[in-house]
């Protein structure tokens, strides 16, 4: 069990959850993920900021990276969603090297999210269309001459060292679970 983060006390790290890539039916299934129609769709407003979330029930938080990075969150929005919801999917996820002035400030905030979520030891899936690299992400970020991105590596790196407890599904045949056995 990482830490105390059910009481609110710091967590070691994550307790659970899987980067996946190209997030496609039959692998968001395998984790019992299906996404959210439009008629789930909340606005919440955690702490400070109101942030459109495709699904937001007691146990689960599904939003896209674009709405949970791309406004003024702060890490305090992000610890009030983990103090209610258990488990985070965050889908839209583009590629950490992708380097962009927009992107900067966006990779910031997603750290301040994954903070927040190991902090309370809960569970986090990301979904993306490419592969997820942050130590790629963080040379990248590091030969980069880009307004405000000058937190960026320590940041990517950071978040490196958070998500490398999550186990990653890269194909459809990579998404079976242990235990699991077709037919």
């Amino acid at each position: 069990m990482p830490g105390h983060g059910s009481d609110g006390g710091p967590a070691a790290e994550l307790a659970h959850g899987r980067i996946i890539t190209p997030g496609t039916e039959h692998q968001l299934g395998t984790y019992g993920l299906f996404p959210p129609s439009a008629a789930q769709q909340r606005t919440l407003t955690p702490a400070t900021v109101p942030l459109t979330a495709k699904n937001a029930e007691p146990e689960l938080l599904w939003i896209g990276f674009a709405e949970l990075c791309g406004g003024a969150a702060t890490h305090a929005d992000y610890a009030a969603l983990a103090d209610q919801h258990t488990t985070w999917v965050v889908d839209g996820v583009p590629a950490p090297d992708a380097v962009s002035a927009e992107m900067a400030a966006r990779w910031i905030r997603f750290g301040e999210a994954v903070e927040a979520l190991r902090e309370r030891g809960r569970t986090l899936f990301l979904i993306g269309p490419v592969p997820l690299d942050w130590d790629r992400a963080t040379r990248a970020w590091q030969n980069a001459d880009i307004p405000g991105g000058t937190d960026v590596p320590a940041a990517m790196a950071r978040i490196a060292r958070r998500l490398a407890v999550l186990v990653r599904v890269d194909s459809a045949s990579d998404a079976v679970p242990e235990g699991v056995s077709g037919s």
